[in-house]
């Protein structure tokens, strides 16, 4: 049965602020994630040392991904005031020392503990919207925060831009300080404190040293090669079981294994996984295939990036509203049946050489799969989690989430290098592609990609047509394992 309707705004005089203060940490948050790459080359000429200029991304999702997992206990314990409090100043103090960095080394330690104060940041951010809205008015939530990250999608790396021009690429880290402060002064005493029936928890080491193996090793799937690929499973696996191993055996695991298998939440995450991990593991090669295959001009391959992100927020903003008319797991399936025709649409550009308009369209379908079936389905686990377990659930769900999109964008960059190297030998032409190194574009390597692609768009098929029966199956679990938050 489809839930009641709920009339109150989000923007009610009881919730405004806090709704104001959610929307401003997603808003730095996206911004932190999708603008630091604009900076990346003043960053190199002023500081030198440029071989590790990638692990001022890569040190950032790292410490992120690992601080997320590890804010669930924090928060369900202490609750989500005061480590909202703790991680907001810490994003401050850490964008500030990310701006004064007087080396490559310095900023890339700095990135690492800005990764560590965001991760928990969004933690908090996800577990505040569970804790303190009904399940309806969270969707709009939901939906809300997904324009911001929309909107910061195009508005993110303008910013950036504008800030070197302005200053120099340290405005770009100086830019989070005051949005982040009127973040901690609207939410500062709005938050709540920890749920009733929440009790102090200990903190699991060992888990969290496996965790960020885990972790390490699926970066190590973006360098692209077939090798990194499977050397980066190999011991991805070697830890997640050593987790399962670790984690019965303690009392308080960073990650309870039935918050990601049980039988109330397994369905939601793996058709999250697949939703979300099967599109941004493709449409991150979506510009370089444009510009070196298709050959259009710069421009249109970075503008490509909208579409998606159009279709994304459409599909959060409109599954909200279907929500209460059809039911949450529901909305879920009928995502799922948008997204296979939005891949499908996208595999038959590339294989059959269809127009850029196709393309673009099938690229805005895709986004409203994604779109209603990443919101909607938070929304499903945040509504079959206890209070008292709202961080534990949520992290969790993040943490797969990444790991799968890290994995993704590995196999697809593994898939066209691969065909690249197998039929032309010259790999690194594409590599240089990748960095932006170069504008010319020899036809024989450009036939090559473009298969490599074609290759990573079948294996995005086959996701999004798995997607399918795991939405499925999440239906099926709607009556009988569900305990509303609210």
């Amino acid at each position: 049965m489809a839930a009641p309707t709920v009339k109150e705004s989000i923007f009610s005089p009881e919730t405004r602020g806090l709704t104001i203060a959610v929307m401003a940490c997603v808003g730095i948050i996206a911004y932190n994630n999708l603008a630091v790459a604009a900076a990346l080359p003043e960053v190199g000429s002023d500081l030198g040392n440029v071989a590790l200029l990638p692990w001022t991304i890569s040190a950032e999702l790292l410490t992120s991904g690992v601080a997320i997992l590890a804010a669930g206990p924090l928060v369900d314990s202490l609750g989500p005031r005061r480590v909202f409090r703790w991680s907001v100043a810490a994003f401050i103090l850490t964008s500030m020392a990310c701006g004064i960095a007087p080396s490559m080394v310095g900023l890339v330690g700095a990135r690492a503990l800005q990764g560590v104060a965001a991760g928990l940041l969004f933690t908090v951010t996800m577990t505040v919207i569970g804790l303190s809205y009904e399940t309806d008015r969270r969707a709009r939530v939901f939906a809300a925060n997904s324009i911001v990250w929309g909107v910061m999608s195009v508005a993110g790396p303008s910013v950036a831009a504008l800030m070197v021009a302005v200053v120099d690429w340290r405005g770009v880290f100086f830019f989070n300080v005051p949005v982040a402060l009127v973040a901690a002064v609207l939410a500062w005493r709005q938050l709540p404190e920890r749920p009733e029936g929440a009790g102090r928890q200990g903190f699991d080491i060992r888990g969290i040293a496996l965790v960020t193996l885990i972790s390490a090793a699926g970066l190590a799937v973006v360098d692209g090669s077939i090798t990194a690929v499977v050397i980066g499973a190999l011991i991805s696996l070697a830890s997640l079981v050593g987790y399962v191993v670790h984690a019965p055996r303690v009392a308080d695991p960073v990650m309870r294994l039935e918050h990601v298998w049980g039988p109330r939440y397994r369905s939601i995450h793996s058709t999250s996984m697949l939703a979300v991990g099967g599109t941004l593991g493709f449409h991150a090669f979506i510009p370089i295939y444009l510009k070196a295959v298709v050959g259009t001009t710069t421009t249109v391959a970075a503008f490509s990036v909208i579409y998606l992100s159009v279709g994304w927020t459409a599909g959060a903003v409109s599954s909200s509203r279907a929500q209460q008319l059809f039911g949450r797991e529901r909305v879920v399936l009928f995502g799922s049946l948008f997204l296979a025709p939005g891949f499908y649409g996208v595999a038959a550009a590339v294989l059959g050489g269809s127009p850029l308009w196709f393309l673009s369209a099938s690229l805005v379908v895709a986004g409203l799969g994604v779109g209603s079936i990443s919101t909607t389905g938070v929304n499903v686990l945040q509504e079959r989690s206890p209070a008292s377990e709202m961080g534990r659930v949520s992290a969790a769900h993040q943490f797969v989430r990444t790991l799968m999109i890290t994995y993704s964008v590995g196999i697809v960059g593994a898939l066209i290098l691969t065909t690249v190297d197998r039929r032309t030998g010259d790999v690194e032409a594409v590599r240089e592609l990748l960095g932006g190194d170069a504008d010319a574009v020899d036809p024989a390597i450009a036939d090559a990609l473009g298969a490599g692609f074609g290759f990573a768009m079948i294996a995005a098929c086959l996701a999004a047509t798995l997607c399918i029966p795991s939405a499925l199956r999440l239906v099926r679990t709607r009556d009988d394992a569900v305990t509303s938050a609210t």
